[in-house]
């Protein structure tokens, strides 16, 4: 008991521990010094524009100057510790601090100039891309960055920057595209119901046919601007992710068989065919896949002469749930097929504008499959037929 608290008071440890203690006092000053001298540093740069020029030739002017004065202290601790008594080296040593000195007045000026020379020559393609860039606005979008310029992170940005400018060029192209289509799909019924309604001020008030025809006609442009509108605001809450989506495990064997049944009352021009499998359940929104078979179903029949069938399909398989609208029409020409889903593409416009079609039903059949992450495909022949081959992922 007395060896431990001998052991336990030694002045050896006392003074050991005391030490250590002081150096986690002069550690802990040293560390909070460090970060307040850079914390300051951080926020004057943060608040004044330098170039980033200046902050590397700072640093490097920094760093070269504390090589010298650690140089220069070595040397003197060296001659303290070892020459102090050796008079015979005290010119010597005066003469190297003097040339020391000087060396540091000559080199640091020649070596700043170097440094901004070096640093000038590196962020010259940094400026050749901010000069372009600065000149790029939304009437050009064609302008790149060059990625010769440099073969190092450089060029990954300027490749990176080219690639994001090809598809704000895609988006703005499809943007103008878009809105030139809107309008020119509402130019063609205002201008009827313009038309009509000019005639009936003018003298078509007073005859009968006259007034029934243009009230025909202009409720059913309106109809037809109506459905236009729906459809365009489906794409735009679509665009937005702002569609409400409700799902749940649905029949889709009978959903099938209800547009099936449904478009037998409305057309007996065409056949049409079931092969759809029983007990075909999925996992989606029934309005917006009802819509979708709707929109396949009534494009198989706008393109399929009469006489000619049209047969719906579903299934399960190990790896899918099959959804597929087959007819026996026109046809699609192969340079079409990857532009169907586009909004308001045509293969014929003349044959389009027969059948009364936006062009948009084929883009919201592909927004409401990749809403469910499923896949289309088309198989199509010129005179024989087109086939709609949707793919929904299992649950």
């Amino acid at each position: 008991m007395e060896k431990a608290n001998s052991k336990k008071k030694s002045p050896v440890r006392l003074i050991g521990s005391g030490f250590i203690f002081v150096l986690k006092i002069l550690g802990a000053i040293l560390n909070g010094t460090f970060l307040v001298i850079f914390n300051l540093i951080g926020s004057f740069f943060k608040k004044y524009r330098f170039s980033i020029s200046f902050k590397v030739n700072l640093l490097y002017s920094v760093l070269y100057t504390f090589l010298f004065c650690l140089t220069y202290f070595t040397t003197q601790s060296i001659y303290v510790s070892h020459f102090r008594d050796n008079a015979a080296l005290h010119p010597i040593l005066r003469n190297f601090n003097v040339l020391l000195s000087v060396a540091i007045l000559i080199s640091l000026p020649l070596f700043l100039s170097i440094g901004h020379y070096l640093v000038t020559m590196m962020l010259t393609p940094i400026k050749d891309m901010t000069t372009k860039v600065q000149n790029i606005n939304g009437n050009d979008l064609m302008t790149r960055l060059d990625t010769d310029l440099s073969k190092d992170e450089l060029k990954d940005l300027a490749i990176t920057f080219n690639q994001m400018m090809d598809r704000i060029q895609v988006y703005v192209e499809r943007q103008k595209q878009f809105a030139s289509d809107v309008s020119h799909e509402l130019r063609t019924p205002l201008a009827i119901i313009q038309g009509y309604a000019d005639m009936l001020e003018r003298w078509g008030k007073d005859n009968p046919q006259i007034l029934e025809e243009s009230i025909s006609s202009i409720a059913e442009e309106t109809a037809n601007m109506n459905t236009l509108l729906e459809k365009l605001l489906f794409l735009s809450r679509s665009d937005k992710h702002t569609l409400k989506v409700d799902i749940n495990t649905i029949d889709l064997s009978a959903l099938c068989n209800d547009i099936l049944r449904e478009t037998s009352f409305i057309d007996d021009a065409h056949e049409l065919i079931s092969k759809v499998s029983p007990n075909v359940m999925l996992k989606g929104d029934s309005a917006l896949i009802k819509e979708l078979i709707r929109i396949l179903v009534d494009n198989a029949l706008k393109y399929t002469p009469e006489g000619g069938s049209i047969t719906l399909g579903c299934a399960t398989t190990n790896q899918n749930i099959v959804l597929s609208v087959k007819d026996t029409g026109i046809g699609i020409p192969k340079e079409h097929i990857p532009k169907l889903f586009e909004r308001f593409y045509r293969v014929d416009e003349a044959r389009n504008k027969n059948t009364g079609g936006t062009g948009l039903g084929l883009a919201i059949a592909h927004e409401i499959a990749e809403t469910h992450q499923a896949k289309i495909f088309v198989n199509s022949d010129i005179d024989e037929g087109t086939e709609f081959v949707i793919f929904f992922p299992h649950e």
